[in-house]
């Protein structure tokens, strides 16, 4: 898997013979027998949040690692499922149908082998949760193991981070993830947005608990209004995630975090800090409003230390958000 993970990713999709190595790897595991998958020891000072989750569930209750290996194999499938779908698109767009079409039936084979090992769960046979050489997570089903890792590397860390969206939406994981009492206590940011609007020769204001954006004119109003309010809830939504994160333990680089796209998806990555913490969140003008993010960040930051709001200023036109 190291070698795999070295591959520079250049084009939209992986090399073929990257993607045809890296299947027949995880499709080989599926087959191993635990005894040959070695658990390494854990540092829990060098894992994100999703390798603390798996360490506590190594010795949970057998349900409750089961539900969480059967939401993981969900995704796994969903996730082969998916690129073997984009690998038939791809060669009907460039007539590759020998070597894409082989690609996806493998795809679509190992994908396949999901529902077997989640129908074992169903039936009660124990389940392993192991962390390897990498902290990558291989999961076993009797004497069935299969890596916990998608088709395309570059996803793994928003590839964890649904699994345990989903997992932790059913059970409280701030036992499991070490969360403290004084991020708990942080109240999160309501979702309902209503800034205040003043107006002067300078043209409109938008303000809201200290952030203010200010439009050129009154032209267009209800755009601005539209633009003003998503804005807002962009920020909110944001620091509504890292305070969420905060209460689960996860320690947050101010200073390296930064946003990605997550391809087919409008939704956007997070990457929270260097141990592969991250989170989802759909933050389209966040994301595409060059600096922006940085701007908004010290707000953010100040809100979930102490909980007094800073003043930030921002200008409209400096994003492309004054209409014409």
């Amino acid at each position: 898997m190291k070698a795999a993970r070295s591959v520079a990713r250049s084009r939209r999709s992986p090399p073929l013979v990257e993607r045809i190595a890296r299947l027949l790897l995880c499709a080989t595991a599926v087959f191993l027998f635990s005894a040959a998958v070695k658990a390494v020891p854990a540092n829990s000072a060098n894992q994100n949040r999703f390798q603390r989750t798996v360490q506590h569930l190594q010795t949970a209750a057998p349900e409750l690692r089961g539900e969480f290996a059967a939401i993981a194999l969900t995704h796994l499938a969903n996730a082969y499922v998916e690129e073997a779908q984009l690998a038939r698109i791809e060669a009907r767009a460039t007539g590759n149908n020998a070597n894409l079409g082989g690609w996806s039936a493998m795809v679509d084979y190992y994908a396949r082998q999901m529902p077997l090992l989640l129908a074992d769960i169903e039936l009660g046979l124990p389940v392993q949760l192991i962390l390897g050489g990498e902290q990558s997570l291989a999961i076993t089903v009797a004497d069935r193991t299969v890596i916990v890792s998608p088709p395309r590397l570059t996803q793994q860390n928003a590839f964890e981070q649904k699994i345990l969206v989903d997992f932790c939406d059913q059970h409280s994981c701030e036992d499991i993830t070490g969360g403290n009492a004084t991020s708990e206590s942080l109240p999160a940011p309501t979702i309902e947005i209503r800034p205040e609007w003043t107006f002067s020769a300078q043209g409109p204001v938008c303000a809201y608990q200290g952030i203010s954006v200010r439009f050129a004119s009154a032209k267009n109003l209800a755009n601005s209004r539209l633009l003003c309010e998503q804005f807002l809830r962009e920020v909110i939504a944001l620091t509504d995630q890292l305070a969420w994160q905060q209460r689960h333990g996860v320690s947050i680089d101010w200073d390296g975090l930064h946003l990605q796209a997550t391809p087919h998806s409008p939704e956007h990555r997070v990457a929270v800090n260097s141990i592969g913490d991250s989170l989802i969140v759909t933050v389209p003008l966040l994301f595409h409003s060059a600096g922006l993010l940085q701007r908004v960040l010290p707000w953010i930051r100040q809100w979930l230390t102490n909980q007094q709001a800073i003043s930030i200023e921002l200008n409209a036109s400096d994003y492309g958000w004054q209409q014409p």
